[in-house]
């Protein structure tokens, strides 16, 4: 094996690992941005029996934050998948 060829092997398994790395962080943060979703819905639900302006209001600010942190977990979720795709073809050798 030429030094060009196990040069190669030990970049892939390098990109290899960073990409099993980004993938576990995006996974993460997709998970805490979820249960940040979930705590301003619940939040949002609890203002929903009260009858003032007030916690109208906040009900209508905690369903926004809920959304926003749904949709940036999705994002995140997806931003993982995308990374274990990678760190999966590296490990595969099926690279494009």
């Amino acid at each position: 094996m030429s030094d060009d060829e196990q040069d190669y092997g030990a970049w892939r398994a390098e990109q290899q690992r960073r990409a099993q790395a980004h993938a576990f962080v995006w996974a993460e943060r997709a998970t805490a941005e979820y249960g940040t979703a979930v705590r301003h819905e619940d939040d949002a639900r609890e203002r929903q029996q009260y009858d003032s302006g007030w916690q109208r209001d906040r009900m209508a600010e905690s369903r926004a934050l809920g959304q926003f942190h749904g949709v940036r977990s999705t994002e995140f979720l997806k931003l993982a998948e995308m990374w274990a795709r990678v760190a999966q073809a590296l490990a595969t050798g099926q690279l494009p």
